[in-house]
């Protein structure tokens, strides 16, 4: 999960007369639908969206996605639902069969440890999902492509036949709350906009994104304020990474950090995860996520499912070493491990100044792209 203004607003404008000529032809058609996007480059930016914002089809038309971001993955799911918020209240909730993380219980609950929820991991079937052999939904179940990352050289990388009854159902991402769009499946007959105007309007929408969201959540990651506390000394207080309307800028301040001995410096979460953990070379040696094998006693690692005696039994697991923070807080030694563990939301975390020495942080969760330096003088 890694890696990612101005003449953009210029495609806003271009195109837009004939974007939505219809169609209302039986002859099945195939739409494409795009999880997140591609940002300028050099920018550590993922967008938390598909693209375009709302779409119709008609019964047995094709919707094919297509992964377009560097590292961030997604699961393109299609839901039996007209509105995704409710629907994630109830399957994604406490107890629901797509809640994400979940604790591993599955062999007598031997570990005890958060692993990603297999429902969000797998695809409902290995048996389909092919341009030649598309997953059918049907209108009752939930088809899922399970947690894929961008590949560039293989896309689109998902294919869904929409055979559902005429009515409205949802596309999301289980990774991702609020990454969803609404799906209208109409009858035959009906003029919609046919595949080529959709694909201009949600480029459009992307250029939007870029522009205006990635640049306000880059914003939100470099601002850093400064307040005065007890003692003489300063609070330093800055959000981990940015977020605006889906857009996440996975970084730290561009530049180093200069604080004196005894100031504070906090960090709070955004609505994506982030760590900060000290020092960097953490990141190597601390890893955000393991994959095993479940077995009795231990789990044993494994790459990929291949590598488990039964393949339904390997796990992501998340390493409670990157997730939880740390006792300790005093920035002492650039050498001792400090860990906020994981940030989002309303989470804060304060580090404090103890020692002079140069200190460099990661984001375990985003690796070295978000990675910084605090400077603490006398």
């Amino acid at each position: 999960m890694r890696l990612l203004r101005g003449s953009f607003v210029l495609l806003l404008l271009v195109g837009l007369s004939g974007s939505f000529a219809g169609t209302a032809v039986a002859t099945p058609s195939t739409y494409r639908v795009q999880l997140d996007a591609m940002p300028p480059a050099g920018e550590p930016w993922a967008f938390l969206r598909l693209f375009p914002k709302v779409i119709k089809v008609h019964r047995n038309d094709v919707v094919q996605f297509a992964w377009a971001g560097t590292d961030t993955p997604h699961t393109a799911t299609v839901v039996p639902a007209p509105d995704a918020a409710t629907w994630r209240a109830t399957n994604q909730g406490p107890g629901g069969p797509f809640e994400d993380p979940i604790v591993d219980t599955s062999i007598g609950g031997d570990d005890g440890e958060l692993i990603e929820n297999p429902s969000v991991v797998f695809p409902s079937s290995f048996g389909c999902g092919t341009a030649a052999m598309p997953c059918l939904f049907k209108g009752t179940s939930v088809v899922s492509s399970g947690l894929q990352f961008s590949n560039p050289g293989a896309q689109p990388s998902f294919d869904v036949r929409m055979e559902a009854p005429v009515g409205r159902y949802s596309f999301l991402c289980l990774l991702h709350p609020g990454m969803e769009i609404p799906v209208d499946v109409v009858t035959n007959g009906t003029s919609i906009p046919g595949p080529a105007g959709v694909d201009k309007r949600a480029a459009n929408q992307v250029a939007r994104a870029i522009a205006v969201d990635g640049a306000a959540a880059d914003a939100q990651a470099q601002t850093v304020t400064a307040k005065a506390v007890e003692g003489g000394n300063t609070r330093y207080d800055m959000s981990a990474g940015g977020f605006s309307n889906g857009a996440t800028a996975n970084e730290f301040l561009d530049h180093p950090l200069r604080v004196h001995v005894g100031d504070k410096i906090r960090y709070s979460g955004t609505s994506e995860i982030h760590t900060v953990t000290f020092p960097m070379s953490k990141f190597k040696t601390v890893p955000f996520i393991v994959t095993q094998c479940e077995v009795p006693g231990p789990d044993t690692p494994a790459a990929s499912p291949l590598d488990c005696a039964d393949p339904s039994k390997f796990e992501v697991a998340l390493n409670g070493k990157a997730i939880s923070p740390t006792m300790a807080r005093g920035l002492t030694n650039p050498h001792r491990f400090l860990n906020s563990g994981l940030l989002a939301g309303p989470v804060q975390h304060t580090f404090i100044a103890k020692e002079p020495g140069t200190y460099t942080f990661v984001c375990l969760v985003h690796g070295p792209e978000m990675s910084s330096t605090i400077r603490v003088v006398a």
